[in-house]
């Protein structure tokens, strides 16, 4: 594929509808299956006799993890599915990050709403700026998102979700060596009176208080369908500000969802999508922590112990608008199926903070960024009964970034302010207009030696360009700043710029990539599925943004992983045990890593974020996940991941540290997770559900350096245990389900994160930490009609 200049854009559009249409009316002169296929189809899709939708459990629902819908049990990947169930009844959804909670070897911790960090078996990004994608690709109905800022929004009125772990770069692409999360919405229903309305309230703690819906009709039963999903989200701050008095970390998102399904003919499908989000809060969740016997942080500041308690003085905020939507067409043609999946995604934010977190006036920020993206996707797939099935397909994707970031330190006594103060006066504003755009070609086919054995060999060539604009202006010196506003900081700054900090860069760069995989299946007896799986995957490069000395104004190269994975998967019992596991081993090449610290390569032996590439790491694992009903009315389910992770090679640019053996960030050795759910039925009553929940996490880093459980203990995060419960009562014939629940039931004190501030030259003691939520109450009333 050549190159694709921006101006293409709209012309690739235009050829990928003719495309679109040529394939169609090709493919309709092959759509008279021979009398033998027709058979061999039915058979497929005839039920088996052990598929009892009253036991069915998470395994036995059908995915799409191979573009295909097949059972879970069946696909040769592994791949952790989360029903309806969980999101409507199980509480979680509030935000995205919360899905990894229940897939092992997986995490994506985030304070708030915002920017989930999504690693999967040690693999994700350690640099979390816009236009660096994650390595963990996040797909909303089949489109991806790039600005993973765009990605942590609430999961409510949810068909499943489906997480495949490991490299996806055949049929799912751009990014994602680390593995893929899909989330598919609950689609309008065509028949009349069956769609699944829903009305849910919510009240728990720190005045949480939660309403969402989701209303379905048939305008013209059989052909014209549409539904509209709505989410409030309104809590209050939990932390109280020492220094102003008043709350702080309130969270307000507000997200309404419309679709609309259109069938004109039989084998024609057209499903429109379209989503808005508003999202917003006040106050910070960062705090500060000291290593020091006196407790004294900086410039004689003591930090409150109290972790309910934080203390700053310049305002935090932010102000978040997020608008996309999706149009799949989907033409059956008896023979081949095709399918167009045009995307369209944008997302604008503003917000301040106080970057110090502390009362003292040493630095304070302002934002304004904006991205959008669009994507357009072409599959073209045989029937999958065929000995011999296949998909071919053509991507495109196109972004646009740009963002403005203030930062400064204002002159003592012209702001709120504990004094104490030594930092010099100081302003930036750094820019960026960052540009990326790809295409790619792909195709994966199954081949059935037999019913039993089956070989599965896909592969994706792909060239991605991305281009920077990118100005940073500094102040030379304090005696040379100064404003005529100091409360609008950010855009009434009147002195003048110079010095180190004070550069631009112009770069571009253009990136081919091969991925493929290779998956030998066997299923040894029924309900028993072996398979070995070899991947190649790779991430494409991309550009240091958030560099503030020209040091760091870098190009990282695009990294490569080589997985190796032998799966087993296997159901017992007449389906009443499923039993997986998972053996992986990664090597990894020029692996993307964010490196923080002072660095005598920088000027004056500055802390700079350096995004780099580590020359090579490895990583070896395990996993087990368990899901029982040992008798009526109980369902088990059980997750075990174990990790092992190093970086072999990785020496820090510029003259940096070497800092191989260390471990890889967010990467626990352990993960445990379990749930039991016990059913006890009232006859003609209705039910009453018992359900509770637990997940241990391992020691975990959350930095390469450094990896110091003694002297820099905030930077890591020894093992800890969440465990939640829940209590519901269902009406007869589900008209309405009442639920109270307890989250973190032994009020465990672990930090979401931490942040690098330890400077013995500027006096620092310690680092700034973001605990998560201590024990939480709720109560919660579905109703359905």
């Amino acid at each position: 594929m050549p190159n694709l200049p921006r101006r293409t854009a709209l012309r690739f559009l235009s050829r990928s509808s003719i495309l679109a249409v040529s394939l169609l009316n090709g493919a309709q002169a092959l759509a008279h299956p021979r009398e033998e296929e027709v058979a061999r189809t039915a058979e497929v899709a005839a039920p088996e006799d052990g598929d009892d939708p009253a036991r069915a459990g998470t395994n036995d629902i059908v995915v799409t993890a191979q573009r295909r819908e097949q059972r879970l049990q069946e696909v040769p990947t592994a791949v952790t599915a989360l029903s309806s169930q969980l999101f409507s009844e199980g509480g979680i959804g509030r935000s995205a990050n919360e899905l990894l909670n229940l897939v092992p070897n997986a995490s994506a911790g985030t304070q708030q709403h915002g920017r989930p960090r999504w690693w999967i078996r040690g693999v994700g990004a350690g640099q979390q700026q816009l236009d660096l994608a994650n390595p963990v690709g996040f797909y909303l109905d089949d489109v991806y998102i790039s600005n993973a800022s765009a990605t942590g929004l609430p999961l409510f009125d949810i068909e499943r979700v489906e997480v495949l772990r490991g490299p996806q770069g055949t049929l799912w692409g751009k990014n994602t060596t680390g593995g893929a999360i899909n989330v598919i919405s609950k689609r309008p229903s065509l028949t009349d009176g069956t769609d699944q309305n829903y009305v849910k309230l919510e009240y728990g703690s720190f005045d949480n208080k939660i309403a969402e819906a989701g209303l379905g009709a048939a305008i013209v039963p059989g052909v014209l369908a549409t539904r509209i999903s709505a989410r409030i989200d309104d809590r209050e701050g939990r932390f109280t500000n020492l220094f102003t008095g008043e709350s702080s970390n309130a969270v307000r998102d507000n997200v309404v969802r419309g679709q609309l399904l259109l069938a004109p003919s039989p084998g024609f499908e057209a499903l429109l999508s379209l989503h808005y989000r508003d999202y917003q809060t006040d106050g910070t969740y960062w705090t500060t922590a000291s290593y020091a016997p006196s407790g004294v942080f900086r410039n004689g500041y003591v930090p409150s112990t109290d972790k309910d308690e934080i203390n700053t003085n310049a305002g935090e905020f932010s102000r978040t608008s997020q608008f996309g939507g999706s149009l799949h067409l989907d033409w059956d043609l008896g023979a081949l199926s095709l399918t167009s999946i045009t995307g369209y995604e944008r997302f604008k934010t503003r917000g301040a903070g106080d970057t110090d977190y502390t009362p003292l006036e040493i630095a304070r920020s302002y934002t304004r960024a904006r991205s959008q993206q669009w994507t357009q996707e072409l599959r073209l797939a045989s029937p999958q009964a065929d000995r011999l099935n296949w998909i071919l397909g053509l991507y495109y994707f196109n972004e646009k970034i740009v963002s403005n970031a203030w930062s400064a330190t204002l002159p003592a006594g012209t702001v709120p302010a504990q004094p104490g103060s030594t930092a010099p006066a100081a302003y930036s504003l750094t820019r960026y207009d960052h540009r990326a755009e790809s295409g790619a070609a792909f195709g994966s086919a199954t081949f059935d030696f037999s019913d039993a054995a089956k070989l599965t060999v896909g592969a994706r060539w792909t060239r991605e360009t991305k281009t920077l604009d990118f100005d940073r202006s500094a102040s030379a010196s304090a005696a040379a700043t100064a404003w005529s506003n100091y409360a609008r900081w950010w855009d009434s700054y009147t002195g003048s710029f110079g010095g180190a900090g004070t550069f631009s860069g112009d770069l571009r760069r253009t990136w081919d990539a091969f991925t493929y995989d290779v998956t030998p299946s066997w299923t040894v007896a029924p309900d028993n599925l072996l398979y070995f799986k070899y991947s190649h995957g790779v991430k494409s490069g991309g550009f240091n943004t958030a560099a503030t000395l020209p040091v760091a104004l870098a190009t990282v190269e695009p990294e490569k992983l080589d997985a190796f994975e032998l799966g087993y998967k296997s159901q017992w019992f007449d389906r009443r045990l499923t039993f997986n596991a998972t053996l992986f081993h990664y090597d990894y090449r020029d692996v993307q890593i964010n490196v923080v610290g002072p660095n005598p390569g920088a000027v004056g032996g500055a802390t700079v974020s350096y995004l780099q590439n580590a020359a090579k790491a490895h990583t070896n694992g395990a996993e087990i996940e368990l899901e029982a009903t040992p008798i009526d009315g109980l369902r088990l389910t059980g997750a075990v991941g174990i990790l092992d992770t190093k970086y072999d090679e990785l020496q820090v640019v510029n003259g940096g540290a070497d800092l191989s053996g260390a471990r890889f960030v967010r990467a626990p050795k352990l993960t445990l997770n379990g749930s039991a759910t016990y059913t006890i039925p009232l006859a003609s009553s209705g039910s009453v559900d018992l359900t509770a929940d637990a997940r241990y996490t391992s020691r975990q880093f959350y930095y390469i350096t450094p990896q110091d459980v003694v002297n820099r203990s905030l930077l890591t995060q020894k093992g800890y245990t969440i465990a939640n419960a829940r209590i519901s009562y269902t009406a007869p014939g589900d008209r309405f389900t009442l639920s109270a629940f307890v989250n973190n039931l032994l009020d465990t004190d672990y930090l979401n994160h931490s942040l690098p501030a330890a400077n013995p030259a500027q006096g620092i003691t310690g680092d700034t930490v973001a605990w998560a939520d201590p024990r939480t109450y709720g109560v919660s009333f579905i109703t359905r009609f």
